[in-house]
């Protein structure tokens, strides 16, 4: 233990304390079992790919976000990754389309309705499955683990129409219209999209030229979009 010379040996008590609460933790450094009674997380998922995968699967402390329910689903989706998606997701990309059956075994699994906010819609596809309420973080889990597709084709195509189509129409439509769309589009029965880039407005929503005018029970629309999000 050393003090410089502008310290009075009065410094040496709090200096040894202070190495004395250290030891332990520098000595925890090479006892896996001593950290982890310390509380410090030490376990790994996955491939540990450095900057690849999220810090918390590589032993890194979370700050309590996570539980057991998070890393009971990851491992649910990262096997359903690696079974159904991995081996078939450059085909589909080539296609340029992903299979209906597919899409439906996701929603099997109950992870569509992760995707579209809190809390979960059980008003229109019952209670979750899993068995608890899904938070951001639990959402947060489907995405990292669909992502190791490397595929941005398939993850659009999965989830780009639903996450920016449905919530509006949770939101804001009129109650007829959420049960007759919201169940469907959540047991992949069906698929939402949004459209609304048009040619000369791009997705400036307030400068879309596209009119739907109401004529006896039904709408006529009239204009032009340049894509859609699906």
């Amino acid at each position: 233990l050393r003090f410089s010379s502008a310290e009075t040996p009065e410094h040496l008590p709090s200096r040894t304390a202070e190495k004395a609460r250290l030891l332990p933790i520098m000595a925890a450094g090479f006892d896996p079992k001593m950290l982890a009674k310390m509380g410090v997380n030490i376990d790994t998922f996955g491939d540990m790919n450095a900057f690849g995968d999220p810090s918390w699967y590589q032993a890194f402390n979370n700050p309590g976000y996570y539980n057991d329910t998070h890393r009971k689903l990851r491992q649910i989706v990262r096997n359903f990754v690696e079974e159904e998606i991995m081996p078939n997701v450059h085909e589909w990309d080539e296609e340029g389309k992903i299979p209906q059956e597919v899409y439906k075994k996701i929603g099997e699994q109950g992870l569509l309705p992760m995707t579209v906010g809190r809390p979960w819609p059980k008003e229109f596809v019952g209670e979750c499955q899993l068995g608890y309420e899904p938070d951001y973080f639990h959402e947060l889990i489907v995405y990292d683990e669909l992502s190791r597709t490397g595929s941005g084709g398939f993850m659009w195509g999965l989830a780009g129409g639903l996450v920016i189509g449905l919530p509006p129409v949770l939101k804001w439509s009129q109650p007829e219209v959420k049960k007759r769309v919201v169940p469907e589009v959540l047991k992949a029965e069906k698929v939402i999209c949004l459209a609304i880039t048009e040619p000369t407005a791009g997705s400036d929503v307030a400068n879309l030229r596209t009119t739907a005018k109401k004529e006896g029970d039904h709408y006529i629309v009239n204009g032009e979009k340049k894509w859609i999000t699906n």
